[in-house]
């Protein structure tokens, strides 16, 4: 019967599988990325300001390349407000957040990520799925703040182990300025 008269009369439901074999276990099926970060770093004050960030990103066949490229974007500014702004405080005496709102937790803003791109190596990985695509979600998060942290490292000379890179765990330890 036709298609209108099965969704009316009753819930419509699809289900389907793709079968992958032994695949995974013959190939690796990762995708990868490398992370580029430039800081500037204020002598006096100490404040980190990012200048542009950088992911070059092997995904196998990109899709969609426009959403692909936003969701490594918004990865990247999310690994920035891990790297540099986003903490989550604890008051151990009574147990709770202190900062468990939006006023209290740092977050980025446009003004805090002022240019950003992402590169797809162009490359089809006749193994991975059926479309020969693979997952671009992790890429643009995993990396981002090791590679602020060495941006960071490499401006003052001052290696920050700890998230967030804050000013009181860098400060006293910057170079004088003269």
């Amino acid at each position: 019967f036709p298609l209108g008269q099965a969704a009316h009369e009753s819930e419509l439901v699809a289900e389907d599988t793709i079968e992958y074999a032994d695949v995974d276990k013959r190939y690796q099926q990762s995708t990868f990325a490398s992370h580029f970060v430039e800081v500037g770093v204020n002598g006096f004050t100490g404040e980190v300001r990012i200048r542009r960030m950088l992911a070059v990103c092997s995904a196998g066949r990109i899709l969609n390349p426009k959403t692909a490229r936003n969701q490594v974007i918004g990865a990247m500014t999310m690994g920035a407000g891990a790297a540099l702004m986003e903490e989550l405080a604890v008051d151990t005496r009574r147990g709770f957040f202190v900062n468990h709102d939006l006023a209290g937790y740092e977050v980025p803003v446009h003004a805090d990520i002022p240019h950003q791109d992402v590169i797809f190596l162009d490359e089809v990985d006749p193994l991975s799925s059926p479309m020969k695509a693979k997952g671009v979600g992790e890429l643009g998060l995993c990396g981002v703040a090791a590679a602020i942290a060495n941006a960071v490292y490499n401006a003052t000379g001052v290696r920050v182990r700890d998230y967030p890179i804050t000013l009181d765990k860098h400060l006293a330890h910057l170079p004088r300025m003269s």
